[in-house]
């Protein structure tokens, strides 16, 4: 199998980062939905880009929602009307810049070892999968977020219920939607729009793409910083509540 170079992706890398089967990257190029991957001076192979990698997961979130792959085709040629080609694949190219894929991918076997002992296991798989933390990949699977799974693995054989934490992980990603969408929602009100009320000049696209990106650092960072500090006054608290508080010295007797 060829190396992608730096930057490009094979068709397997864009199937395991898009969660697209390889088969159906093929039916998306063949039906026009995806453009055909592109060739390199002196590559036997041809790459696939992360405006592809945009496209394909554009694809899957409209097919989560209920669009057919021929009203996909029509909303494709619609988007694309009046717009020049770049101004459509910059802000797909965005959209993959912006979600950076750190899943890994592993068979049932691997998998089944993370699982602690006493839990069902087959349950334990399926609740997984129905909750979004691992998908199918063929016939294996993807850890979406390998570094929170085994951080879940860890508490779970530290004497937390294997339950107790996907109950948890559900609540904790719909809370960060909740500000995700808070986020998303000023950009789309204050920059976005105006954008598209404008006509979306091409002369604008960079700029666009530019404070969306410092958009993404703002959440993350602030979100980051404030989760530190609600932990360790939240911390705090217990330890005031249940520890026992230290002996006092003598001059505190006095």
């Amino acid at each position: 199998m060829d190396e992608a170079p730096s930057g490009w992706l094979t068709i397997e890398n864009l199937s395991m980062r898009s969660g697209v089967t390889t088969r159906n990257i093929r039916a998306y190029q063949s039906r026009g939905l995806l453009p055909p991957p592109v060739s390199r001076p002196g590559e036997r192979a041809a790459f696939y880009t992360p405006e592809h990698l945009a496209r394909l997961r554009l694809i899957s979130r409209l097919q989560e929602r209920g669009f057919s792959l021929a009203g996909i085709a029509d909303l494709m040629e619609a988007l694309a009307a009046g717009k020049s080609l770049e101004q459509v694949l910059g802000i797909e190219s965005a959209i993959a810049e912006l979600e950076e894929d750190q899943s890994r991918i592993v068979g049932d076997a691997e998998l089944r070892e993370f699982i602690p002992e006493g839990v069902d296991r087959d349950t334990m798989l399926k609740r997984m999968l129905a909750i979004g933390l691992i998908d199918r990949h063929e016939r294996r699977y993807r850890l979406r977020n390998p570094q929170v799974f085994r951080l879940g693995v860890d508490a779970a054989r530290a004497g937390i219920p294997a339950d107790a934490l996907l109950d948890e992980f559900v609540r904790l990603r719909a809370n960060l939607h909740d500000i995700a969408l808070r986020f998303v929602g000023l950009f789309n009100t204050y920059v976005l729009q105006p954008f598209l009320t404008a006509g979306m000049p091409k002369d604008d696209l960079v700029a666009i793409v530019e404070q969306l990106t410092r958009l993404r650092q703002l959440a993350l960072q602030a979100t980051d910083a404030m989760m530190r500090q609600a932990m360790a006054d939240e911390i705090e608290a217990v330890e005031r509540t249940y520890l026992p508080s230290p002996p006092a010295t003598t001059d505190e007797r006095k």
